[in-house]
């Protein structure tokens, strides 16, 4: 995990009632309301959050009330972590999401069907530098999916088509303001104050799996020297498949679509979700998410068998949704939409290599020994069975789209029928 001093210890420096008062006066149009009790915990456990320190807040007011908050702090800069953070653009971008982007487009979503909730993340209430408050959505009986055991074919459902939704209502913001949208003209790995440090996270996280791969028999000969190869090229490939083509259908991506960032609403399974994080959302090809929620976040029955029925679902939703806004211009074709998914599968490594672990982690991932080190971790989980059977499944396919090639990325239609 992250180093640094314990953030429930030094969060009475600033989290106190005046910040509270402050925040709900503004968030809630109150501005006599006054606090009388409050209660701060922290709202995930370790392995469940790595780019911000995150606090669950009950308040009691003066008239009666209570608000159960999420306090969203950014790290703090004694951690490697932390240090790369501060310096980007990462919180800027989340702030902007959550005040402005996110609010507009759940109006979007609001204006195609009335009366229905139109929500597709927590509610925004108030922000300053480094912070931001918005509403705890465990309140609504949203909460995280065991994230070690993958997420089926129902819970995968519901995020698609709400994805496309959420991919829709982009589309239509970025037509009638780009304004408003400028701000993610521009993927944040290519921000200069992150590149340091990402580079030495995929560089150390994939040398990492080459020591596993190395004693895969049958893999260790095919794929380990592909992945030694990638590792110091990564990032600019990345940067690559990510870069928007401006002729082709463009979304804006949450960008950072795991199953950590996705909570769900149970009644006998699940029936809603909510979307979390946007510290690197990006204008882009919509195909960068589904690369990556399909790279870290299926049980491996869904990323085996139903991963064609789950890309018609995303579609269709799409589809229905640009047509319910009136969005006017050239739809994706689902034939295009898989060739998108085909050329992006470089993502889907990332996913695989960089991120897959963290997922799959028993107590947490240090994230920071990594940035220190730049080198690969010995980190027990890439030597587990389950890493090793998802990741020996999807080498082959990453294979086939062309990942392991210096030039450009494929685009074969495999992962259709695979």
């Amino acid at each position: 995990m992250n180093s640094g001093p314990d953030p429930l210890e030094t969060s009475s420096s600033w989290l106190h009632k005046k910040f509270l008062e402050t925040a709900l006066r503004k968030g809630d149009n109150t501005p006599k309301l006054r606090v009388t009790s409050y209660d701060v915990k922290l709202a995930v456990g370790k392995g469940d959050n790595y780019c911000s320190d995150l606090f669950r807040v009950k308040i009691h007011t003066a008239d009666g009330k209570v608000f159960n908050l999420i306090v969203k702090k950014e790290l703090d800069a004694e951690g490697e972590f932390g240090k790369i953070l501060q310096k980007s653009s990462a919180f800027l971008r989340e702030t902007h999401m959550y005040r402005s982007a996110a609010v507009r487009m759940a109006n979007i979503l609001q204006e195609m069907s009335p009366g229905e909730c139109s929500q597709f993340a927590a509610r925004y209430l108030y922000s300053c530098p480094g912070t931001i408050v918005m509403q705890d959505l465990r309140a609504e009986g949203f909460k995280m999916a065991e994230r070690r055991q993958g997420l089926d074919f129902s819970h995968c459902l519901l995020v698609m088509r709400m994805l496309a939704r959420f991919h829709a209502a982009s589309v239509v913001l970025h037509d009638r303001d780009l304004e408003t949208m400028s701000l993610y003209d521009k993927s944040a790995f290519s921000d200069p104050e992150m590149q340091e440090g990402i580079q030495k996270f995929v560089s150390g996280t994939f040398r990492t799996v080459v020591k596993a791969v190395q004693t895969w028999p049958g893999f260790a000969d095919r794929y380990a020297g592909k992945l030694d190869a990638l590792a110091d090229s990564m990032l600019d490939r990345i940067i690559q498949v990510t870069q928007r083509d401006d002729t082709a259908f463009n979304v804006l991506i949450h960008g950072d679509l795991w199953v950590n960032n996705i909570l769900f609403r149970y009644s006998d399974g699940p029936v809603d979700v909510r979307f979390v994080d946007f510290q690197i959302p990006h204008f882009t090809s919509p195909a960068i998410d589904l690369q990556y929620f399909f790279s870290t976040s299926p049980c491996e029955d869904v990323r085996e068998n139903h991963l064609d029925s789950l890309m018609k679902e995303y579609h269709n939703t799409l589809c229905e949704c640009l047509n319910a806004m009136g969005y006017s211009h050239k739809h994706i074709t689902l034939e295009d939409l898989w060739k998108e998914y085909n050329n992006k599968a470089l993502y889907g490594l990332f996913g695989a290599c960089c991120v897959l672990p963290i997922v799959l982690a028993d107590k947490g991932f240090d994230i920071d020994a990594i940035l220190k080190s730049g080198i690969g971790e010995e980190i027990e989980v890439v030597n587990g069975d389950t890493y090793k059977k998802a990741l020996q499944r999807m080498l082959p396919k990453f294979e086939e789209n062309g990942v392991f090639l210096s030039g450009e990325i494929s685009s074969t239609h495999e992962f259709q029928n695979a």
